[in-house]
């Protein structure tokens, strides 16, 4: 990976410390460059249930959310307002476009924990938001894209884990995110879980 793929967020972002490219998608037709800013933290496993059963039930465990994004260009239009309401029903006109540089436009979501005792990694969410979603999840380019660059983001910062755990994405039919996890190499676990071995 090179400089211009991984950097660190600026002290102006501090949840977020990390920030990845992670892949090329279509996004409504265009090609973007898909980034993820992470953040990651250790917190106290509390002794509750969890997604599969846990050798160590306290101790901590590490955290990860993630924000995908792509980079789309901030600019300013200035607009000379017309006295009236002309014809073709226009109210004036632009008279000047300022860019400003590059924003930041939040396309999905994603979490995750590693269990360092079980050598576990857990994919809680990983999805993208209703306006980029496609209705049939394993033919979905942008997710598979951003499924598998967050799997890769993690297991670049973790040893290597024995497996990774997820669930259900109740944003999608069951049959249809279970076709998806076939696609991105897991194998039904349990009830409510897919596994799959990095």
């Amino acid at each position: 990976m090179t400089e211009s793929e991984r950097r660190d967020i600026s002290p102006e972002d501090p949840y977020f410390q990390h920030d990845e490219l992670i892949g090329d998608v279509m996004l409504r037709g265009e090609p973007y460059s898909l980034r993820l800013k992470l953040h990651e933290a250790e917190e106290r496993i509390r002794d509750h249930e969890e997604l599969f059963p846990v050798t160590q039930r306290t101790g901590t465990r590490r955290y990860f959310h993630a924000k995908p994004y792509v980079l789309e260009p901030e600019i300013t239009l200035t607009v000379g307002l017309s006295p009236t309401v002309r014809p073709d029903g226009a109210i004036g006109e632009v008279t000047d476009a300022e860019w400003r540089g590059m924003r930041h436009r939040e396309v999905g979501q994603a979490q995750a924990w590693y269990y360092p005792a079980d050598r576990v990694l857990v994919i809680w969410e990983c999805f993208l938001l209703d306006q980029y979603m496609v209705p049939e999840p394993s033919r979905d380019m942008t997710l598979g894209t951003l499924w598998s660059g967050f799997e890769w983001t993690l297991l670049a910062r973790l040893p290597r884990p024995e497996r990774i755990v997820t669930t259900w994405e109740d944003i999608y039919p069951r049959e249809r995110w279970a076709d998806f996890l076939l696609t991105q190499g897991y194998t039904p676990d349990a009830p409510a879980t897919f596994t799959k071995t990095p």
